[in-house]
């Protein structure tokens, strides 16, 4: 039986501790999904990112508003 994927651990408790800058991987671990969800979002445009010489890179302070949007839909989601 194959093994379930478990999700990484955060590396960061601060986002004053996020690189300007960072990739698909990071964020991943950031947001608690896999790289290959991430990169997927990324593509799809679920997720603000940039692609830059072929790969996704994410700006810290486009995740931030991201993140924050997140918690805004989903406090209002939870009082309707």
């Amino acid at each position: 039986m194959p093994k379930a994927r478990q999700k990484p651990k955060p590396l960061f408790y601060s986002w004053d501790d996020v690189p300007i800058v960072f990739d698909v991987p990071m964020a991943a671990r950031l947001f608690g999904f896999t790289a290959e969800a991430m990169s997927r979002k990324c593509a799809k445009g679920e997720f603000p990112a940039h692609k830059i010489f072929g790969e996704w890179r994410i700006d810290k302070n486009e995740a931030i508003e991201f993140f924050k949007q997140q918690q805004t839909n989903t406090k209002i989601k939870e009082v309707s």
